[in-house]
């Protein structure tokens, strides 16, 4: 299976996370939940004024007009064309002037995108070939004393999910746009499982052809082999990794600052 091109088509057919923000309790959620990724790099929406972000996976554009919208200079990269247009139509609709650009994290040159203040990529590097590789890519785009903010898949939390998809691919269809596992899903007595959830958040969970799986402490040991020093993740990461298979969210969160060489060498040179 190639992984980006199996993946890519999905995006291109199932366009996410696609926010609605008709009302005003749907934008209050929508700024809440923007505000907790940035508080992973120590930021808020009130102090990003001026500073340069790249939305790195950038999906619909929700979280990339946003900042704009609290006076970042934002651009967005995904790799799905599909999305890029509905993330263009969005920026239109707020009349915002957005970069949008299609970019693969693992195979395209980034160095043409420029440095930046802040680089936010969440529920995005699980889903390519390398995550590593993606990882260090972006790594090499932040600005001195620049904040890199990661949302990844727990490699235990997630096991529930997992099962879950090993079961749909065995029991009802490989293929993720099978009518079947639509059926399964959305409109089966199966589907009060997940009446809660929209139907492209459904999707998400259950039917992307590839995602991996991640630990805080693997991330950590990311961060330190490419000098960034950890800020702070999300709570429901702490303590003993292993028991995190009760957790119920999926997904952490890790954010840290690029510290530089020089930077390194004069700590220890500091300390007694």
């Amino acid at each position: 299976m190639d992984i980006t091109k199996s993946v890519k088509k999905y995006y291109n057919t199932y366009n996410y996370p696609v926010v609605n923000l008709y009302t005003n309790r749907q934008r209050k959620h929508h700024i809440k939940l923007i505000s907790c990724i940035l508080s992973y790099g120590d930021l808020s929406l009130n102090n990003i004024l001026g500073k340069s972000m790249l939305d790195a996976g950038c999906g619909s554009g929700e979280k990339s007009v946003m900042f704009c919208k609290y006076g970042a200079k934002a651009i967005g990269v995904d790799f799905s064309s599909s999305q890029l247009i509905q993330a263009r139509k969005l920026a239109k609709k707020n009349n915002l002037d957005i970069k949008f650009i299609e970019k693969d994290l693992v195979k395209d040159d980034l160095s043409d995108l420029g440095k930046f203040d802040i680089i936010v990529c969440t529920g995005v590097l699980h889903h390519t070939r390398d995550p590593y590789l993606a990882f260090q890519k972006l790594v090499n785009q932040l600005k001195k004393d620049g904040i890199i903010i990661l949302g990844l898949y727990h490699k235990y939390a997630r096991l529930r999910y997992k099962l879950i998809r090993f079961l749909i691919k065995l029991f009802v269809s490989r293929s993720y746009d099978s009518t079947k596992i639509i059926n399964l899903l959305t409109n089966s007595w199966l589907s009060k499982v997940f009446i809660h959830a929209p139907s492209n958040s459904i999707y998400d969970r259950y039917v992307v052809p590839y995602e991996s799986y991640h630990t805080l402490s693997e991330v950590k040991r990311w961060f330190k082999k490419n000098n960034i020093t950890l800020i702070s993740f999300s709570n429901n990461v702490r303590g003993i990794e292993l028991f995190k298979v009760f957790e119920k969210k999926s997904i952490f969160f890790i954010g840290g600052k690029k510290i530089w060489l020089n930077q390194i060498k004069k700590d220890k040179l500091q300390k007694p």
